[in-house]
């Protein structure tokens, strides 16, 4: 299982700095744990996404599919714009759901 305690984490706001802080993480390819807020709606099906269930968590999830799902889910369509970054530089998602956070690793 993969270590989460030393990468960044940020507060996730739907605003154009904590969009540029996420997007500059991805497009250098650096891990990063994006903590959602409490009602950000992250129901998701593994089996749709390609991810693996391991105990609470889903991971190595294609990151493309996950966040155009969940900024139709949720109303944020710039959650597309980091979802094809992260696609684009072959990054994956776990889904800590428990935690509320996505995490964006290569």
């Amino acid at each position: 299982m993969r270590d989460y305690g030393n990468m960044p984490k940020i507060d996730w706001h739907d605003d154009k700095s904590t969009v540029a802080k996420i997007k500059v993480q991805i497009s250098l390819q650096e891990p990063i744990i994006i903590r959602l807020p409490g009602d950000f709606n992250l129901t998701l099906d593994e089996t749709d996404y390609g991810c693996e269930k391991k105990g609470d968590l889903l991971v190595g999830c294609q990151a493309l599919d996950i966040f155009a799902t969940l900024a139709t889910r949720n109303d944020l369509p710039v959650l597309n714009e980091i979802g094809k970054l992260a696609h684009d530089k072959g990054q994956i998602v776990d889904i800590d759901a428990p935690n509320n956070s996505l995490v964006v690793y290569d």
